[in-house]
C-alpha cells in the first residue's frame, strides 16, 4: 500500500513539474491561467502567461475584479523550476514589480512572490496541477 501511494505522489509530482517543464523545455505555446485568492495583504490576482521559446515567458496579470491590469515578461528556469518576471501596470500609475517563485515538487503547487510600489505579497500558493478525475473502469 505504501508503495502504491509513493509511485502516485511521485507521478503527481513529475506531472506537475511537467507542466512548468517538458524534458526540460518548456513547452512552447503553452498558456498558464489561473486565479491566486486575495492572501494576507495581497489581492486576488488573475495570471495569464504564455510559454514562448527558450523559456520566456509574456502574459498578463489582472487584479481588482479585473480593472487593474499589468504586462508581464520574464524567464523559467527549466533546471531549478524557478521563474521572474517584471510586470509593468497598464495605464493607471505605471508601477513596475518583480514576481518570482517556483513550483514546489512535493504537491506541484506554485509559490510566488511579488514586489512593487505598494504591494509586497510572500508565498503566494496556488494549485498548478491538478490530476485528473479518476478513470472509471
Amino acid at each position: 500500500m505504501k508503495l502504491s501511494k509513493l509511485v502516485a505522489t511521485t507521478a503527481l509530482a513529475v506531472t506537475a513539474l511537467g507542466g512548468l517543464a517538458y524534458a526540460q523545455n518548456m513547452p512552447e505555446g503553452r498558456v498558464y491561467t489561473f486565479h491566486s485568492k486575495a492572501q494576507g495583504g495581497c489581492p486576488a490576482l488573475d495570471w495569464h502567461i504564455v510559454a514562448t521559446e527558450n523559456g520566456r515567458l509574456e502574459g498578463m496579470f489582472s487584479w481588482n475584479s479585473m480593472k487593474s491590469m499589468a504586462h508581464a515578461t520574464g524567464n523559467a528556469n527549466m533546471q531549478s523550476k524557478t521563474f521572474h518576471m517584471t510586470a509593468k501596470e497598464v495605464g493607471g500609475q505605471g508601477r513596475t514589480a518583480e514576481i518570482m517563485g517556483k513550483v514546489r515538487p512535493e504537491d506541484g503547487y506554485l509559490v510566488a512572490t511579488v514586489k512593487g510600489p505598494g504591494i509586497n505579497c510572500h508565498d503566494i500558493t496556488v494549485p498548478w496541477f491538478t490530476p485528473p478525475p479518476p478513470s472509471g473502469g
